[in-house]
């Protein structure tokens, strides 16, 4: 393999930080994230180890670069749909959620590992400008969820969103044990134990955006 030089230009840089992004989603499809190393992505772009932290610093930085990216087109396809106007019971928009949650299984992945991994070993810096980035989005859906669902009041609709992170970082890796809980769960009564995501998930979002539609104001 040829081993690229570093970028130069601040297009040039923009250009290697996207690929080296791309490659550590397309290795985060089939990996799990203790078996991804940073020298497997550098390779994949044609780059040395020591260049790649160029671009991102840590491990966890890179990954949550990409977490935000996945962020970005998760919230881009739900402002999309809440902008075709229309209003929502909780179980509507709960599959709703559901749904376009389902629909970005890379995402649904990445969140589990979002507080106790990805947010850690980066600079308080980079920390600020990462809950500032999901602060924008939060402030830009509040009120598309508000119209769409006018019994979610004043910060009712951040606090939903941000729940609904909690419960798929609980609910995603219950539902894709490890090869021996799965076996051992697998045509035996404990088979209950096992949660399936696709209806995990809306069960437990309509009784979560139940309960805050329904809750009086502070």
């Amino acid at each position: 393999m040829v081993t690229q030089v570093r970028a130069r230009s601040d297009a040039a840089k923009q250009e290697r930080r996207a690929q080296i992004l791309t490659a550590a989603r397309t290795l985060w499809q089939t990996h799990r994230y203790p078996d991804l190393t940073l020298s497997a992505i550098a390779d994949r772009v044609g780059l040395t180890k020591a260049a790649l932290f160029a671009y991102f610093p840590s491990k966890e930085d890179l990954f949550l670069s990409l977490y935000e990216d996945l962020l970005d087109d998760f919230f881009h396809d739900l402002n999309r749909h809440l902008d075709l106007g229309g209003t929502h019971t909780p179980a509507t928009l709960a599959r709703t959620l559901s749904h376009l949650t389902l629909a970005h299984p890379d995402l649904t992945r990445l969140i589990p590992l979002l507080a106790g991994i990805l947010e850690h070993n980066i600079s308080a810096a980079r920390a600020h400008a990462h809950k500032t980035r999901v602060a924008a989005h939060l402030n830009a859906t509040t009120p598309r969820l508000q119209r769409a669902l006018p019994t979610l009041r004043g910060d009712t609709p951040a606090r939903l969103l941000t729940y609904t992170q909690a419960l798929i970082a609980g609910l995603q890796p219950m539902s894709d044990p490890s090869p021996a809980v799965r076996e051992a769960l697998h045509d035996s009564p404990l088979g209950a134990l096992h949660l399936s995501l696709d209806t995990a998930l809306p069960d437990s979002l309509t009784a979560l955006i139940t309960g805050l539609s329904t809750a009086p104001e502070a």
